[in-house]
């Protein structure tokens, strides 16, 4: 198969040594072409090229905000998207049952691409992009926006800086400012809320090997869940 492999070599877990192996594994049984990102937004554009270059399926080697450009990129085609988890929390890849280990995640590939089977996942849209898994409003973005402002950090401290985050924001003046309303097309309303998270993957992330599940009900093939509070 034509395999383009995406690989992010800032993201938290990337090692020069899992990247020769994995290139070397998929290169070996398959017509591999691979990319570098260098910048914000670039996997969606790499992802993109690839379509068009024939590329059935995409890989991914970061984390999560890879795996959400190049799903931005490959939006409505027929190429297929696969992650292999290189971030810092990898939670799509996870959530969809892959372990969290690229070098093991690829073996899985592999073996999945003798007798490839492709699934449809719905996708939400938020500010003009799309987003795999979910998308958080309020209290749930006030964390990723300070995580991300200490780029280094999350890349070097990982989950306890988002545990700083956290209890930085909840104590915030910027959090007790929060307050919007969340409405249905149904007619159902939600006032008051502070944090609202759309999603199809349960969980909704990870701390350390433990799951935090906000919406046990979801799957990639169903309609989004919401879940608000105040």
């Amino acid at each position: 198969m034509r395999l383009a492999l995406l690989v992010n070599p800032a993201a938290s877990s990337v090692s020069s040594r899992s990247r020769v192996v994995i290139q070397k594994a998929l290169s070996d049984r398959h017509d591999l072409i691979v990319h570098e990102t260098s910048r914000r937004g670039h996997a969606t554009r790499l992802a993109h090229r690839a379509m068009k270059d024939g590329a059935e399926i995409v890989i991914t080697l970061g984390g999560d905000g890879t795996v959400n450009e190049a799903a931005n990129g490959l939006m409505g085609s027929d190429t297929a998207l696969m992650p292999l988890p290189g971030g810092s929390t990898n939670v799509f890849a996870r959530a969809i049952g892959y372990p969290n280990n690229a070098v093991a995640t690829t073996r899985l590939l592999l073996e999945t691409l003798e007798q490839p089977t492709f699934r449809r996942a719905s996708l939400g849209m938020a500010n003009g992009r799309a987003f795999v898994f979910h998308v958080g409003v309020g209290f749930d973005a006030a964390v990723v926006q300070r995580v991300e402002e200490r780029g280094p950090l999350k890349r070097y401290a990982g989950h306890p800086w988002f545990i700083v985050s956290a209890l930085v924001t909840w104590a915030s003046a910027e959090r007790r400012r929060l307050s919007f309303e969340v409405a249905t097309d149904e007619g159902n309303t939600l006032s008051g809320a502070q944090m609202a998270v759309a999603l199809n993957v349960n969980p909704y992330t990870y701390l350390g090997n433990r799951p935090i599940d906000l919406a046990p009900e979801v799957t990639l093939d169903k309609p989004l869940s919401v879940v608000a509070t105040t």
